[in-house]
């Protein structure tokens, strides 16, 4: 991602991140987070952490978390929630379209609502492809496009005013992508309809 599309990305969450709870808490349900959590285990990276909302749900097959963001204004807000954490936390400012982290060092990737408006997601996906161990699990929550073919056209046709007004993209078929960049998904639990959905891959066991 270039320099000016990053910094437009953090401009963005840094203005929103004070009203950020009180929206999206509303709007997603916790036990969609607390699902989604109870898959994650071992060394755990959050991808697009925001204000820490998933930090309560993780559970004691936890041994630490690393969370990051592109905004450091949502990280601010994510310290605070983090002592509501029963796992170790910590929060680092960086992109996941290229980090710094060392190559097969985690065991569960976890993020969502973020691949829907990552710039690049395919690059994104590898990147957890690259830091996951070998049979790594990686743990979508995500909203995506619908199989059903009037809903698919519908979420089309929005698409452009979501992106102009959110940078949210809700047409990408991300389950597809997931596959594409080497994942086998082992899990999918429709939420809403199937434009919310729990995908639950691990990256393929052989060693690299």
């Amino acid at each position: 991602m270039n320099h000016r599309e990053e910094q437009r990305i953090k401009n963005k969450y840094d203005k929103i991140a004070s009203s950020y709870d009180a929206v999206i808490d509303r709007l997603i349900p916790n036990e969609w987070r607390r699902q989604a959590a109870s898959y994650a285990s071992g060394n755990v990276l959050e991808v697009g952490i925001g204000t820490g909302l998933n930090l309560p749900y993780y559970t004691d097959k936890c041994l630490n978390l690393l969370g990051i963001d592109v905004s450091p204004g949502m990280l601010d807000r994510a310290k605070d929630r983090a002592v509501l954490s029963k796992v170790s936390v910590k929060l680092e400012e960086m992109d996941i379209q290229g980090t710094s982290l060392q190559s097969c060092s985690f065991d569960s990737v976890l993020s969502s609502f973020v691949f829907c408006t990552v710039p690049n997601p395919a690059i994104a996906l590898l990147e957890c492809q690259r830091i996951l161990k070998p049979g790594g699990r990686l743990i979508l929550l995500e909203h995506m496009s619908s199989r059903k073919p009037r809903l698919k056209q519908l979420m089309k046709f929005f698409e452009p005013l979501t992106v102009m007004l959110l940078g949210d993209h809700i047409n990408r078929d991300t389950d597809a992508l997931v596959t594409k960049t080497g994942f086998i998904i082992k899990n999918e639990v429709n939420l809403l309809s199937d434009v919310v959905r729990l995908i639950v891959a691990e990256k393929c066991p052989r060693q690299e």
